[in-house]
């Protein structure tokens, strides 16, 4: 659902539900183990999020956009998630440099010279834009599913892993539920107004979409339990380390710690 403002200034919700997967690419990235990957991912990111000097934090930006490029992601699937991001973070860009008082020196890059508060946006801004495109870089070469095993592989605890993949699974067939519900009112001469009909039919939509949710989560636990499962995370393929891997994992961690010690350099 979304909310719309219409030219008198009234708020209409128009009922939209767009969920897409990963796009798939072509990349050697995507032929990794995902264990290692994911742990080349995880570390630098959390590198970068303990980044305090500008430059450094630039430089893991560029590093990332390079990673992006090496994986080959759709540029406008990139762009258009990058954009959400980048409309939350403007935000800091707008205030920061108005609210944070400069108590402490800003960054001069020749010429120009950055005060305390908009040095700090941009840092913000940056590392924000790394973390964000290198997890999209292993989402866009590894499927979900097998993401989440490398996760349990890497002691994160079954149940998680089970909840998350439920969840990815099933949304989709919520999506599509949500789809037929959608299409059985505008075929009964439904429209989206700014008015009491409306909001009660988008409410009894929502009961109703819970409800079959409900009906349908329970259907899928008793068929579980029908085939014995456990509680235990299994899966039939079977992850084996390569020398790619090992050289793929190492490298982002030497790039990663290298940031962070120049960024100690730094400080």
């Amino acid at each position: 659902m979304a909310l719309v403002v219409h030219g008198e200034g009234l708020f209409v919700i128009r009922m939209t539900l767009d969920l897409r997967h990963a796009p798939d690419t072509a990349s050697f990235l995507g032929k990794l183990d995902p264990r290692w990957k994911l742990a080349a991912v995880l570390l630098p990111c959390l590198a970068i999020s303990l980044l305090e000097y500008l430059p450094a934090a630039a430089l893991a930006l560029l590093l990332a956009l390079i990673l992006v490029f090496v994986a080959r992601l759709p540029l406008s699937w990139y762009l258009a998630r990058i954009g959400g991001v980048a409309l939350f973070m403007v935000w800091f860009v707008i205030l920061l440099p108005w609210l944070i008082p400069d108590t402490k020196p800003g960054l001069s890059i020749g010429p120009l010279h950055l005060s305390y508060g908009l040095a700090l946006a941009l840092l913000l801004c940056s590392k924000a834009f790394a973390i964000v495109s290198l997890i999209m870089v292993h989402l866009a070469t590894t499927p979900l599913p097998a993401t989440l095993k490398a996760a349990h592989a890497l002691y994160m605890p079954g149940l998680v892993v089970q909840v998350a993949l439920l969840s990815y699974r099933y949304i989709f067939v919520v999506a599509g539920e949500f789809t037929r519900l959608r299409t059985a009112l505008r075929v009964r001469g439904y429209r989206n107004r700014a008015d009491r009909h409306s909001y009660r039919t988008i409410g009894q939509v929502s009961g109703t979409l819970l409800v079959r949710g409900y009906e349908r989560a329970e259907r899928v636990g008793q068929a579980m339990r029908c085939r014995g499962f456990d509680g235990r995370f299994r899966a039939l393929h079977e992850f084996r380390t390569t020398t790619p891997d090992v050289c793929f994992f190492l490298t982002l961690v030497a790039m990663a710690a290298g940031l962070f010690l120049w960024d100690l350099a730094q400080r």
